[in-house]
């Protein structure tokens, strides 16, 4: 059997959130090293106090930046697509004036384990909405029910990582988006966006970037290259990260993963992260988490997959 998508996973999951204030794996929180509680005056901690919504954890209150604006965070709901069977579909919510996207996805509603797989869920900064087109696979009619997640933080800016090329059947040659170097701006979400035949794997955070991972379905030799790209959504504030655990998958299964949001912070971005040969089927925002569903299309029982969630106060 063939442990290449493990091992891929472990080193992932081992490297996560480097650029970020705070890590968490499987519910357990910790803060980086170097990274303590912020000594004030006891003027200035009242006053922090006073600003800070009281639901707020104190790790969340510590890893805060100064001079951090109000905003608010709410989730918007699309109009669904009736897909049909062997078609690609795109689906959008849009966010109100006032707002930017930070997140999003799509759910599928009639049959959960049917073969809808994944091309794009990312962020369309021009039309201020969230984006996500499927490819129905199965042979019966699904519907694809988009989200999107948008924040009134003036902060808020995207940044596009490479366009990587794939040959025909392949599965792992990964985009990466970041913030930049500095710790001014930190990534709190991010999407994908692929080719024609190129369905998503990856879309998740680790290492402080964005990674999108897609695999080129189409195996034809002369069929020509298709592509990944990455795009992370960046903030002033942190944002905090939670992994769930990872689910193992036999060949041909459909699992579902879930993470939440420590208790008085809700999702601002999220995604998936499997083994390069486990497809998403949905990835999309939960009141208070981020849910994702794949199926392994590979040839290991040892494939897997987890789930990722950017979590800020509401």
């Amino acid at each position: 059997m063939r442990v290449k998508g493990l091992v891929h996973m472990a080193a992932r999951r081992a490297s996560r959130v480097r650029g970020g204030a705070l890590v968490s794996f499987d519910d357990r929180t910790t803060r980086r090293p170097g990274m303590g509680p912020v000594r004030t005056t006891a003027l200035t901690a009242a006053l922090l106090a006073a600003a800070l919504p009281a639901a707020v954890p104190q790790a969340w209150a510590e890893g805060a930046r100064p001079g951090t604006a109000a905003r608010t965070v709410t989730q918007q709901v699309g109009h669904p697509a009736v897909m049909f069977s062997g078609r690609l579909y795109t689906v959008a919510a849009y966010c109100p004036q006032g707002t930017k996207p930070t997140g999003g996805g799509a759910t599928v509603e009639d049959d959960p384990v049917s073969a809808v797989f994944l091309k794009d869920s990312y962020p369309d900064v021009a039309g201020n909405r969230w984006v996500v087109r499927a490819f129905n696979a199965s042979g019966k009619v699904q519907t694809l029910h988009p989200l999107a997640v948008c924040s009134t933080d003036p902060s808020i800016s995207y940044e596009t990582g490479p366009d990587k090329p794939l040959q025909p059947g392949e599965p792992n040659n990964p985009s990466d988006a970041n913030c930049g170097l500095g710790r001014t701006r930190f990534v709190v979400g991010g999407g994908i966006q692929a080719g024609d035949s190129t369905f998503a794997s990856e879309t998740s955070v680790g290492n402080g970037v964005w990674t999108a991972r897609a695999k080129y379905t189409n195996f034809d030799p002369d069929a020509p290259p298709s592509f990944v790209r990455a795009t992370a959504v960046c903030s002033t504030t942190e944002a905090a990260f939670k992994f769930s655990s990872t689910v193992r998958l036999a060949v041909g299964a459909v699992a579902t993963v879930h993470v939440e949001c420590p208790a008085g912070l809700v999702p601002v971005g999220g995604g998936g992260d499997a083994s390069p040969d486990v497809l998403l089927n949905s990835s999309a925002p939960t009141a208070t988490g981020w849910t994702v569903r794949a199926t392994n299309k590979g040839f290991s029982d040892r494939d897997g997959v987890f789930a990722t969630v950017a979590c800020a106060a509401p």
